[in-house]
């Protein structure tokens, strides 16, 4: 049970001691030693932004428990930011304050993107909510506050809120490896970013199929793509060119309707999924939806798909 405190515990973050952050987290885990996961899972702890195998190691039953919800916490994305994580036991609904400094993001950080874009930076607050509910059963509440360079922003979810996104209770996805690891994967989709022409045509003369570029805000080898209909290709030149295509990272492809001598496309929406790859495994996915209207075709934005190629 909880001890009615207010535990307060100050991570200090700057770029002197990250490393020094990273080294206490080892040690205090020596000798909880997580066990594989089932191959069939598809998971590589390596290219997610989530690592399934050390993040369900920590799950725990109570916010109280100060030292795993500083492991969850610690491993979630922008744990490199963090400057307190506040835990409520005194009484429900129990909550937990996670505050960041976003003031000075280095520009190498693949993270950059999406804390200066104030959509995808909730989305991953809220994707970061998601695996604390799913891992720390009494949680009701979480706040994250961020200071940057605006001011002070606040972020603030309930686990009803959250719940709604998810078929089952949160708490079920981690009730076992492979489903937690399944879990995870399905968050780490957020990370693929799609880069997209927004409308292509054949009579387009200049360019011979619609442009699309992949990029994982994480580590990922290589961008599957799988078309439904139409052809993929590197360039007008490329004989390695088919309904699926596996090229590496912000690598451009080109999608087109052309297929042989067939000009025309009987469906009025394609659908291309794209895989992020880690070692061959899958680590993410996104799909992006491309509309027939006549001889133009042009694809569906959303938060992960940007039409911003030309």
């Amino acid at each position: 049970m909880n001890k009615p405190s207010r535990k307060v515990v100050t991570v200090l973050v700057s770029i002197t001691c990250v490393f020094a952050l990273v080294i206490i987290l080892v040690f205090a885990t020596k000798g909880n030693t997580p066990g594989a996961f089932d191959n069939s899972a598809k998971i590589n702890a390596k290219g997610q932004v989530y690592n399934a195998d050390y993040l369900f190691e920590n799950k725990t039953p109570y916010v109280g428990n100060n030292s795993k919800v500083l492991h969850i916490v610690g491993n979630l994305q922008f744990n490199n930011y963090i400057e307190k994580v506040s835990l409520q036991t005194d009484k429900t609904p129990y909550g937990v304050t996670v505050n960041y400094d976003f003031q000075n993001v280095a520009n190498g950080d693949f993270q950059k993107a999406k804390i200066e874009n104030e959509e995808r930076l909730k989305l991953a607050f809220k994707r970061n909510a998601a695996m604390m509910f799913c891992l720390i059963e009494n949680l009701d509440m979480l706040t994250f506050s961020c200071r940057t360079i605006k001011g002070t922003a606040e972020y603030g979810f309930t686990r009803k809120e959250v719940q709604k996104d998810y078929n089952e209770d949160l708490k079920e996805y981690s009730k076992d490896k492979n489903k937690f690891g399944s879990f995870a994967i399905t968050l780490n989709n957020d990370n693929i970013i799609v880069h997209s022409m927004k409308k292509y045509s054949p009579a387009m003369s200049s360019i011979f199929g619609l442009k699309i570029m992949s990029a994982y805000e994480g580590k990922a080898d290589n961008i599957r793509y799988t078309a439904t209909e139409g052809t993929l290709m590197r360039d007008i030149s490329s004989e390695n060119r088919g309904k699926t295509l596996t090229v590496p990272a912000n690598t451009p492809i080109y999608w087109s309707p052309l297929t042989g001598y067939d000009t025309s496309l009987k469906t009025d929406k394609i659908i291309v999924k794209v895989e992020a790859l880690n070692q061959g495994i899958k680590i993410a996915e996104q799909k992006v939806c491309i509309n027939k209207d006549g001889l133009m075709y042009s694809i569906e934005e959303n938060t992960n798909v940007l039409a911003d190629l030309q």
